[in-house]
This record gives C-alpha cells, sequence and structure tokens, in this order.
C-alpha cells in the first residue's frame, strides 16, 4: 500500500514487546490512527527523541492491511506549550484519548486550538477553557445562550438553572442558578482564556467535573481535580 505523510498530535504511547512502542496519534487529515514504531525504545533508534508528546509532529507510515499501520519516519517541530504547562497539556491529550476513538476523521484541529487556549491565557481560565472547547467540539455541551434539553433560545436576561450534565430552562426544571451575568462570563471567557478574571470558575469546575462523570468518565473527572470528590 501506498505510504502516507501527515501532521500530527501524540495522544500516547504504548510498550509492546522489548523494543517497539504502539502510539495512538491524531493527523490532522485522517483523524485518530494507530502506528506500530518499532523498535522505538532503543537507545539508536530515531523514533527515541522525535515521538514527543505536545510537539508538532511530521510523520510517514505505511498502512497496515487491516489496522494498525507502520511508522516509517517521525519528524518533531517545536514545542506547543511553555514548560510549566506541561502537565494541563498531557491532561488534555489523556482526554482527547476519550473523546477522539480510532477511526474518527477529526481531533486533530480540536485538540490543537485546545493547546494554543492553554498556552495564551492565565493559567485556571485558559485550562478551563481548553477543556471546554474539547467537550463542545466533540458534542458534550451545548451553547451557553439555549437549553440543553428543549433548545429553546434564551433571553440574555433569563436565568438558567444547572443539574449535573445539562443546562436548562425554568420549563425544564430547577437545580442549580445560574444567572445572566454568570452566563455572559462564562461565554466570554469560553472565548478568550485570558480574560477569565471575572469568571465563575467554581462553578465552570463543577460544570466540567459533572459532565466528564455524565459520560462516564468519574475517573477522569476526579484526576482533572475539579468538581466534587469522585468516590
Amino acid at each position: 500500500m501506498a505510504e502516507c505523510r501527515d501532521q500530527a498530535l501524540l495522544l500516547r504511547r504504548i510498550p509492546y514487546g522489548e523494543t517497539s512502542l504502539i502510539c495512538h496519534v491524531l493527523t490532522a487529515h485522517q483523524g485518530r490512527i494507530a502506528l506500530m514504531a518499532r523498535g522505538a525504545r532503543r537507545r539508536s533508534s530515531p523514533f527515541l527523541a522525535s515521538l514527543a508528546p505536545l510537539h508538532e509532529l511530521r510523520l510517514q507510515w505505511r498502512p497496515g492491511r487491516r489496522g494498525m499501520g507502520t511508522l516509517i519516519e517521525c519528524e518533531r517541530g517545536s514545542p506547543l506549550l511553555p514548560e510549566d504547562r506541561l502537565y494541563e497539556g498531557l491532561e488534555l491529550c489523556a482526554l482527547g484519548c476519550d473523546l477522539f476513538r480510532e477511526g474518527d476523521p477529526h481531533g486533530y484541529a480540536e485538540l490543537h486550538h485546545a493547546l494554543h487556549l492553554l498556552a495564551r491565557g492565565a493559567r485556571a481560565p485558559a485550562r478551563l477553557a481548553a477543556v471546554w472547547h474539547l467537550l463542545s467540539t466533540s458534542g458534550w455541551v451545548g451553547h451557553l445562550s439555549s437549553c440543553w434539553m428543549c433548545g429553546r433560545e434564551m433571553d440574555e436576561h433569563e436565568t438558567m438553572y444547572w443539574q449535573p450534565g445539562h443546562l436548562i430552562c425554568h420549563d425544564c426544571g430547577r437545580g442549580r442558578p445560574v444567572d445572566p451575568v454568570q452566563r455572559r462570563r462564562l461565554a466570554l471567557a469560553c472565548e478568550q482564556a485570558g480574560d477569565g478574571a471575572h469568571a465563575p470558575l467554581h462553578l465552570w469546575r463543577d460544570m466540567i467535573a459533572d459532565i466528564l462523570t455524565a459520560h462516564g468518565l468519574r475517573r477522569r473527572a476526579s484526576l482533572f481535580g475539579w468538581g466534587r470528590e469522585v468516590s
């Protein structure tokens, strides 16, 4: 089969055998794929230093007849995050593993933009905005100006309510009140991660933790350190 080339982001590396790695990557044009990097854990392997997370990668691989392909070449570009944001960046990659499955045609642009948000904003709001972007582009959250249950467009002066995993109007139920000022500040913080000084960060953290829990990622919500304790 013809060889492929593409830009990529590394999601995770899994040791295979004594010297190899199975790499899960998000590519710009083919979505998420799995590649075998043979001998990548040998000291003499060119893959040892180049297969790095949180860097722009340029890959060349040979597709498999069924499933996993074989990595042929990897060129590492510049880092996407400063050193003090690497841990949060790895969290985003781990979330990307949950959101984007093998064979999905998307994910690269979404994760790339999330890392950009994380890199350019104040730490706490930028971290939340980056995760919210991934959840939003994956269809796990709705727009902050409409009810997530009935779809009604909300007046900018109406109070909405947060139930675990859903932002709803008063016709669909009650929960934790989210007043219009909070909604406007959340919307602004989502769009401009660096302008989150007045965003209701505790509410935002709890919303994200609730969404992750509602989709079966209770451990992920706990590891992110947001919201309530998860047993």
